[in-house]
């Protein structure tokens, strides 16, 4: 298997796939998007927002990790690598095998995809017995800190460098390292028992209600007839997001609602349960990739 990504990777003609993973990314993004390459093909890497898709998925010769920023929902990827079936949120991540087939489903969302020469991969894991090292973490969504951290912060040196620096080489490496083991801790324990529709709705009522001021875990779980200790698990199963997390989605959604108005960034801080602009700014940017200011600005 080793030797067919290698002799498949060296028949590419590497401007012409570069151009077609650029054509590919603009053929289905919403939004303007940015899209970095190396110059000897090694590595690729986009950021852009998509619709939902459902169907065939597109078969590429890199070995590709999809990471979400942005956006939530059913992501199914069922091919060559077995079955992956779970909720897409942001921090999550994806990896796809070279030259895999592939059906599926994903959400709309935001998502920064970086694509890796399989000879680059297959030397940066070496040690670690190459590329089938990888295929664990092909089957399974992987929500790890690190990888989350790394893969944006990759992001921004290339806005600035490119993807030639040795800090995106050693980025590079530090993700391809981390996903063979990542996927150990990727699945919960134990499943969860669903919120039913009709404690879903109450608790969005709940919350959509007291946007403006505290509310605990407590108060949602109390007023769903649900036991605390098991409800942020329920949640998370049911919306892809802690109640916290969904709170703080909740949030920002009613901020950009508010953002099309004339009101202020403090009376918008404010009216979404932070005293502290600057606090609100950070929890705008974590979910939208940009600050409530430029957001504004981007109406125009």
């Amino acid at each position: 298997m080793e030797q067919e990504f290698l002799v498949e990777m060296d028949r590419t003609n590497w401007d012409n796939e570069r151009r077609r993973f650029v054509e590919r990314v603009e053929a289905r993004e919403t939004e303007p998007s940015a899209h970095f390459s190396s110059r000897n093909g090694s590595t690729l890497l986009a950021v852009s927002s998509f619709d939902a898709y459902d169907g065939e998925f597109e078969v590429s010769p890199y070995l590709s990790v999809v990471h979400c920023l942005r956006g939530s929902g059913r992501f199914l990827r069922a091919g060559d690598w077995g079955s992956v079936d779970g909720v897409l949120r942001p921090g999550a991540s994806a990896l796809a095998m070279p030259g895999s087939r592939a059906t599926g489903h994903t959400p709309r969302a935001r998502l920064l995809g970086l694509g890796i020469d399989p000879g680059r991969a297959a030397c940066g894991l070496a040690d670690l017995g190459g590329m089938s090292a990888l295929s664990p973490a092909a089957a399974a969504l992987i929500e790890d800190k690190l990888i989350a951290a790394v893969l944006v912060a990759l992001w921004r040196d290339a806005e600035v460098h490119g993807l030639s620096s040795a800090f995106f080489d050693h980025g590079v490496d530090l993700v391809l390292r981390r996903l063979v083991a990542a996927d150990r801790g990727s699945r919960p324990a134990r499943p969860a028992r669903v919120l039913t529709r009709r404690q879903l709705r109450r608790a969005v009522e709940l919350i959509d209600s007291r946007i403006a001021s505290d509310l605990r875990v407590e108060d949602i779980a109390r007023e769903i007839g649900r036991d605390v200790r098991s409800i942020t698990r329920a949640f998370r199963a049911t919306t892809g997001y802690a109640p916290f997390e969904f709170l703080t989605l909740r949030r920002m959604e009613r901020a950009k609602e508010m953002l099309r108005t004339t009101a202020t960034i403090m009376e918008i801080s404010l009216a979404v349960g932070y005293s502290n602009p600057a606090k609100f700014a950070a929890a705008f940017r974590r979910i939208f990739s940009c600050s409530p200011s430029e957001w504004r600005r981007g109406l125009d």
